[in-house]
């Protein structure tokens, strides 16, 4: 029965589509088909070669929800203390640990840039980033230090 279901699979696939394997691991232009073996041309201009049998339509993949670093992308509302906390970060060190995170990034779309984060997000990014700082700009700050640390433990 399985390898019906294959067979029909196949007959689907004509030169000109957009597949994917199985896996969804490649896409691109089904270009020619010798046999059961298909030949995909990837957007990169690289052709791979598949069995048929491991071919499907593309699907283009689920739209994940935007995370960012432990969770889904949404603002919890800030006390008074962590709001005057967050306000108190000079520009100097909210730029560091902006361009830290920003760098820390797995190219587009893995999360949002820092300047787009909500409130609590963005509290939570300085609190982690704040540490790893160079000891030159945080020399000044370290009440703020202490202060982040303490933050996270309420």
């Amino acid at each position: 029965m399985t390898h019906l279901t294959g067979k029909l699979a196949m007959a689907q696939l004509s030169i000109g589509d957009h597949v994917s394997d199985l896996k969804g691991a490649h896409d691109g232009k089904l270009v020619d088909i010798e046999g059961s073996t298909g030949y995909v041309m990837q957007s990169n201009g690289v052709e791979v070669e598949f069995p048929l049998s491991q071919l499907k339509p593309y699907e283009p993949p689920k739209v994940s929800e935007i995370r960012t670093l432990s969770g889904p992308l949404r603002d919890k509302i800030l006390s008074p203390a962590q709001r005057t906390l967050l306000a108190s970060v000079p520009a100097s060190l909210i730029n560091a640990i902006a361009k830290s995170y920003d760098a820390g990034s797995d190219g587009e779309g893995s999360r949002p840039p820092f300047s787009t984060l909500p409130e609590s997000k963005r509290l939570e990014a300085i609190r982690i980033y704040l540490p790893t700082l160079p000891q030159r700009l945080l020399a000044s700050h370290m009440n703020l230090v202490v202060a982040m640390r303490d933050v996270a433990k309420s």
